[in-house]
Formats: C-alpha cells, sequence, structure tokens
C-alpha cells in the first residue's frame, strides 16, 4: 500500500513538470508571436538546456534570423544539431539539405546522405525522396535505380509530390532498359509491392546510416 502511494505520488509529480513545461513553452510561443522575441528567447533557453527538442528547434531559427538574440550562424547551428540528435526528423532533414546543397556547411554528399538516412529512417517522405535522387544521379552513393525507385516509391506513398517527375521517368527507364522484368519475375506485381517490404527486400538498410 505505501509502494502504491509513493508510486501515485511521483506519478503527479511527473506530471505536474510535464504540464509546467507545455505550459513554460506556450508562453515563449506566445511571446514570439507577439513580435517579443527577446522574451520569448529567454524563456526558450532553460526549455532548450532541460533537452526540449522544440525549443532547440525554436533557438535555431531565432539565432539564424537574429530574433531576440545576436545573429549568429555558427550557435544557430549548434541548437540545430541538438535538435536533430534528439531525434526530430525535420531537423535530420534539413541538415542534410545544408550539406546536399552547400548552405552554412561546406557541401558534402556523403554527409548529406547520412543525414538523410538519419531523418528517412524515423519516417521522414520528404528526406526518402532525398535518397532516392541520390541514387539517381550518384551523389555521395553508387548510382542505383532500383533502389532509387525503392525509395521515391515509399516517400511518394507518404504523400511527397514527386514535382520534378523523377519517379516517373525512373519508371520509364526501368521498364525500358529491363531492369524491372530482371530484378522481379512478374513485373506487373512489381508496382503492387508495398514500399517498406520492397526497400527490405532490396537490402537499402545497412546499419544506421541506411547508405548503401
Amino acid at each position: 500500500m505505501k509502494k502504491y502511494g509513493k508510486n501515485y505520488i511521483l506519478a503527479i509529480a511527473l506530471l505536474c513538470v510535464s504540464l509546467s513545461v507545455n505550459a513554460d513553452f506556450e508562453s515563449a510561443g506566445d511571446a514570439y508571436k507577439d513580435g517579443d522575441y527577446e522574451t520569448a528567447a529567454k524563456e526558450f533557453l532553460p526549455l532548450a538546456e532541460a533537452g526540449d527538442h522544440r525549443a532547440m528547434y525554436a533557438l535555431w531559427s531565432m539565432y539564424a534570423a537574429g530574433h531576440g538574440v545576436p545573429w549568429a550562424l555558427k550557435e544557430a547551428l549548434k541548437w540545430f544539431r541538438k535538435a536533430a540528435t534528439y531525434g526530430r526528423p525535420d531537423a535530420q532533414y534539413k541538415i542534410g539539405v545544408m550539406y546536399d546543397r552547400g548552405l552554412v556547411l561546406k557541401q558534402d554528399y556523403r554527409k548529406a546522405l547520412h543525414w538523410y538516412g538519419k531523418s528517412a529512417k524515423n519516417g521522414f517522405g520528404l528526406a526518402q525522396y532525398k535518397i532516392g535522387q541520390m541514387y539517381v544521379s550518384g551523389h555521395g552513393v553508387e548510382q542505383n535505380f532500383i533502389k532509387a525507385y525503392a525509395w521515391l516509391k515509399s516517400a511518394i506513398s507518404q504523400g511527397v509530390e514527386d514535382k520534378g517527375g523523377t519517379l516517373a521517368a525512373l519508371t520509364s527507364e526501368l521498364h525500358s532498359t529491363q531492369y524491372i522484368r530482371s530484378e522481379w519475375p512478374c513485373p506487373a506485381i512489381y508496382g503492387k509491392i508495398p514500399p517498406q517490404v520492397l526497400i527490405g527486400q532490396l537490402g537499402v538498410f545497412t546499419g544506421k546510416t541506411l547508405i548503401d
């Protein structure tokens, strides 16, 4: 009975802490929306230092824009990396974009693929699409149209638009070069295989970085 009482008290305490953190974040968010960036930054900082990935992400944007804090890309990137390391797939994806395009960070396709891979592993469709494009272009990874097809299909199944027509062009290429027929006994079935199963069968996942 005493043990139950202690657990109950602990649960209530944790709930209060959680509610307090959410309230603090909302307060900081309200200050930001009102244009009171200095107050927002002051309230976001202790939350970020305590491990709140939402506050980390907010500080990244504020340092990058100079809102409420001195403009400092190095500091912005520090918080962005922390948010990405915490596991935010959108932050992981954007770090991939930075390396991919050479924005703020020195262009490095292998590092871009590494961060896209982390984001894709967390189910972020845009990152999966980028990996598909890299397999098409051969940037940062050996060109492989079959793996590209798998990643692009997975991304589009999540609602990512094939704006550049990459998948459409690739599908046509695969059919014309007989890749699909050589990889699968029945081409008609190929398009019906769930993307996640397809990726697994093609051996795209190798360790944590999803590179090979």
